[in-house]
């Protein structure tokens, strides 16, 4: 598939080539659902200097063998920054983690169950949600002991960071951790409180740009990963294409993609209706303001949803569209 382009009469064109050429087929609704952790995302701009070894970015990690032997650096301080540096712990020559804005580092298991299966009611307040993941940072330990930066906002207010091991590798000496990186040199990379690091590879944990390069610019472009979209699924000006898994949940996405598609059915079924363009705008600003006051300004938490609420609120919405498609019927 090479582009999807919309036809006459509101309807999609698919373009695809194969062995047997060109092919444009018509389609009534296009369902997208290439995720959004594709497109790697690197600093913008780059750092100064020049760095003699190699660089690689998370989305190209795929096991502790790229790092056996080698004097690594990692960027970042999300789950993925923490995933490879604890496999580097056990592979790599060194490894040094460079954090430039501290994170709550939350342990996987809480009460004796994964954290993410202490659930919460959807029709619980927001604040009970930051209130479950701030006893999950008090049981966790402190982060100032292992070196770890303390972060500038209350757990909460950013997409869970969760690892069980990096304390205890940061504690045997394995892993050391750095604030920001200030530029590259030659060998190492020099951080921004003046300290250096031998390093022959760099692993860049920097998160994703929102892309749909098969699109219309013209129709989608997200700007700083900035989407709007009726309950993260439906654009108001563009019937026919949905939009699957294009969200962050505080928890699995595969039970909300999955709720996403049951609810696509039934509007391609005709057993949902929409409501008018207006009111889905309404609950698009509603919940946009929301997320600005769940979390910290970044791209990283533009889709950021919490799973309990998400599927609270999708499954009231279904209900009041199948009571709209019947009276419509």
């Amino acid at each position: 598939m090479t582009s999807v382009t919309r036809g006459e009469e509101g309807r999609w064109l698919v373009h695809t080539e194969g062995p047997d050429g060109v092919r444009v087929d018509e389609y009534d609704a296009v369902l997208v659902a290439n995720g959004h952790h594709w497109d790697p995302r690197w600093p913008d701009p780059a750092y100064p200097g020049t760095f003699d070894g190699d660089q690689l970015h998370a989305h190209d990690y795929r096991s502790g063998d790229q790092l056996a032997g080698r004097d690594v650096v990692v960027v970042g301080a999300g789950n993925s920054a923490m995933d490879i540096s604890v496999e580097g712990a056990h592979r790599a020559r060194s490894v040094n983690l460079s954090i430039r804005r501290g994170q709550w580092v939350l342990r996987k298991w809480l009460l004796g169950k994964p954290s993410d299966q202490i659930m919460l009611p959807g029709w619980a307040p927001w604040w009970a949600t930051g209130l479950r993941l701030r006893v999950g940072a008090l049981t966790s330990g402190g982060l100032a002991r292992y070196g770890l930066p303390q972060p500038p906002h209350r757990p909460g207010q950013s997409h869970p960071v969760q690892s069980d091991r990096i304390r205890a590798c940061i504690a045997a000496g394995r892993v050391t951790v750095r604030p920001g990186v200030e530029r590259l040199d030659g060998d190492g990379v020099v951080f921004v409180d003046g300290t250096r690091a031998k390093a022959d590879l760099i692993v860049w944990a920097t998160g994703y740009n929102v892309t749909f390069p098969f699109l219309d610019p013209a129709l989608v472009n997200p700007e700083d990963n900035e989407f709007p979209l009726f309950e993260r699924t439906l654009h108001p000006d563009l019937p026919g294409l949905y939009f699957i898994g294009l969200l962050q949940p505080v928890g699995a996405v595969m039970p909300l993609a999955e709720a996403q598609s049951a609810w696509v059915a039934e509007i391609l079924t005709g057993r949902y209706a929409a409501p008018p363009p207006t009111r889905m705008r309404q609950t698009m600003r509603r919940d946009h303001e929301r997320n600005k006051r769940q979390f910290y300004a970044s791209p990283r938490h533009t889709m950021e949803v919490d799973f309990d609420h998400f599927l609270w609120d999708l499954r009231r919405e279904r209900r009041q569209g199948r009571a709209r498609a019947g009276a419509r019927a």
